[in-house]
C-alpha cells in the first residue's frame, strides 16, 4: 500500500473546504493566478482557511508571482506551503524556504530527460502536472503517462486531471507522496461535487488503507 497524501485544489468556497477537512484531507490549495477561473481573492481566502483545522497544510498557489507579493500573502493567511507553478527559477525557490516556507514546485515533462529539472530541485515537493499552451496547469487532462521517471521520485507530487476514475493508476505507476485533484472533483469550474469528492475520498482508502468502498 502506499500511504500518500491527498491534497485538494482551487478551493474557492468554505463549504466545500469544509467538507474536503471532514473527509481527511491533508492539503488546500488556493489559487492566487488571476488569469486562473480559480483565482480567490485574500477575502474568501481567509474565509477559507478559518474552517481547516491545523492539521491541514494550507497552500498558496502563484504563477510567476513577485517573491515579495508572495511572502506578503503567505504571511497574511500563515501558509504552509507554496506552489510556485510558472518559469520560476530556483533562486525563488531558496527565497521561500530561507523565509520559513515549504516549496512545491511544478514541471512538466515531455520526454525522461524532462526529470532531471526534477531530481535537481531543491523544492520539498516536485509536482507533475500538464501544460497547455499558456495555461498554467488546472487543464483537467493529465500529462503522457507513458513517459516514466527513470528513478523513483521521493517528494513526488502528482496532479494533472487526476479524479477517481484515474487515481488508482496514477499510483501505481509512480507511487506519489501525494496526489493532487482539483477539476476532477468539481460539478463546475472552481465548484466541488460533495459526490465526487466523497467518491474520490473513498477511492484513496481503498489504495492506502485497504478499505472497502
Amino acid at each position: 500500500m502506499n500511504r500518500f497524501k491527498i491534497k485538494v485544489c482551487g478551493m474557492t468556497r468554505p463549504a466545500d473546504a469544509a467538507l474536503a477537512a471532514k473527509l481527511g484531507v491533508d492539503m488546500i490549495g488556493m489559487i492566487f493566478y488571476r488569469p486562473s477561473p480559480r483565482f480567490v481573492s485574500l477575502k474568501i481566502a481567509s474565509e477559507i482557511t478559518r474552517v481547516l483545522s491545523p492539521t491541514v497544510a494550507r497552500v498558496g498557489v502563484f504563477v510567476n508571482a513577485e517573491t515579495d507579493r508572495i511572502l506578503r500573502v503567505a504571511e497574511r493567511l500563515c501558509f504552509d506551503y507554496v506552489q510556485l507553478s510558472g518559469d520560476e527559477p530556483a533562486s525563488q525557490i531558496i527565497a521561500m524556504k530561507k523565509s520559513g516556507l515549504k516549496v512545491i514546485k511544478s514541471f512538466t515533462v515531455s520526454c525522461r530527460r524532462d526529470f532531471a529539472a526534477l531530481y535537481k530541485s531543491r523544492a520539498d515537493l516536485v509536482m507533475l502536472d500538464n501544460r497547455s499552451g499558456f495555461q498554467y496547469g488546472g487543464t483537467g487532462a493529465a500529462f503522457d503517462w507513458k513517459i516514466k521517471p527513470p528513478q523513483p521520485i521521493d517528494n513526488l507530487m502528482l496532479a494533472g486531471g487526476i479524479n477517481g476514475s484515474n487515481v488508482a493508476d496514477g499510483v501505481k505507476m509512480f507511487r506519489p507522496l501525494v496526489v493532487d485533484v482539483n477539476s476532477g472533483v468539481e460539478k463546475s469550474t472552481g465548484v466541488k461535487s460533495a459526490r465526487k469528492l466523497k467518491q474520490f475520498f473513498k477511492m484513496c482508502d481503498v489504495l492506502r488503507y485497504g478499505a472497502k468502498v
